[in-house]
């Protein structure tokens, strides 16, 4: 199945940078002919199911601010029970949903499957380019749940 793996996030906004961080650890660990792309994106909505488009399967990591869980949760979730945004008309903001319906009224090869890992995020507003502790320990779990995935199997995966 062709994947892609799509991180998510800005790379100077402490934790919001999650899920650029884990794309670029799993990108490292990946065979070159493991049938998996991996690239970092910067904005979501139709940007974001332009970069799924011809794939069969997307896993898209990214920073979550719910307030309900720890930082460094790792959670799967599905397109139904994400937030829909009201800016709808803007390729920046719009959400994943919306775009997805729309390419497919256009007629684009999307992905049947559709996977999403939310990472719970602790501070996405202040500059850094680190993680804060809480999610920073949740990046071997978060890049091991993926290769198993995709079918390699990394029984002790580790950051060096």
């Amino acid at each position: 199945m062709r994947t892609i793996v799509v991180g998510l996030g800005n790379p100077i906004l402490s934790d919001d940078s999650v899920g650029i961080k884990v794309a670029a650890l799993v990108k490292q660990a990946i065979p070159e002919n493991a049938g998996v792309d991996v690239v970092e994106a910067y904005a979501g909505g139709l940007r974001l199911m332009e970069a799924i488009a011809g794939y069969e399967r997307a896993i898209i990591v990214d920073a979550m601010k719910t307030g309900l869980h720890k930082p460094g949760t790792v959670q799967m979730l599905s397109l139904e029970s994400l937030t829909k945004t009201r800016n709808t008309l803007c390729t920046h903001d719009g959400d994943l949903s919306t775009a997805l319906a729309l390419g497919s009224d256009l007629g684009l090869a999307l992905p049947g499957l559709v996977e999403i890992m939310g990472i719970e995020a602790d501070d996405v507003e202040s500059f850094s380019e680190e993680l804060s502790s809480g999610v920073s320990m949740a990046l071997p779990l978060a890049v091991a749940d993926i290769l198993c995935r995709c079918g390699i199997f990394e029984s002790e995966y580790t950051i060096d």
